[in-house]
């Protein structure tokens, strides 16, 4: 990442020199230092911009993207010897944004068993990884189902 790598990342996310420098836990000064080519930009700053675009992108209105998932269809399957009466099939699912797709990929939770699920942009770079979105998804739902138990914990107004 040079200078203009390091300013188009930071004028994607929107970030003024200050915002950059805290959320990279480092001050304006040294983001200052990079974008006037007085240093480089360190391999652990470059590193750290990746996975704060990358969250960037989480955003329930960031899109288009795909949702990829494997599910197991049959019976019955044995990991330890790799004996299966059914298949896994690898599908994909185009959503105009982050939101539908986890929609999906929790009705797709309920109904089947997912095997991988992850949500890639157009240039292939994941967005939620397998583990990061099946956690998302329970979040989820463990928040529907605590809102609807306060709400019905609540005494009514009469």
């Amino acid at each position: 990442m040079d200078l203009w790598g390091f300013k188009k990342w930071r004028s994607k996310l929107g970030y003024t020199q200050a915002e950059a420098g805290e959320k990279l836990g480092l001050s304006r000064g040294a983001v200052q230092y990079w974008e006037s080519e007085i240093r480089p930009v360190p391999p652990a700053v470059k590193l750290a911009c990746q996975e704060l675009l990358r969250l960037w992108k989480q955003r329930p209105e960031f899109g288009p993207i795909t949702l990829f998932y494997a599910d197991y269809t049959g019976d019955q399957m044995s990991l330890e010897t790799s004996v299966s009466v059914g298949s896994i099939r690898m599908r994909s699912e185009r959503h105009p944004d982050n939101e539908n797709a986890m929609k999906s990929a929790a009705r797709l939770r309920d109904t089947m068993t997912l095997f991988v699920a992850f949500i890639v942009e157009d240039d292939g770079n994941v967005i939620w990884s397998g583990p990061e979105l099946l956690r998302e998804i329970d979040a989820r739902r463990n928040a529907s189902i605590g809102e609807k138990t306060t709400a019905a914990k609540a005494p009514s107004s009469r």
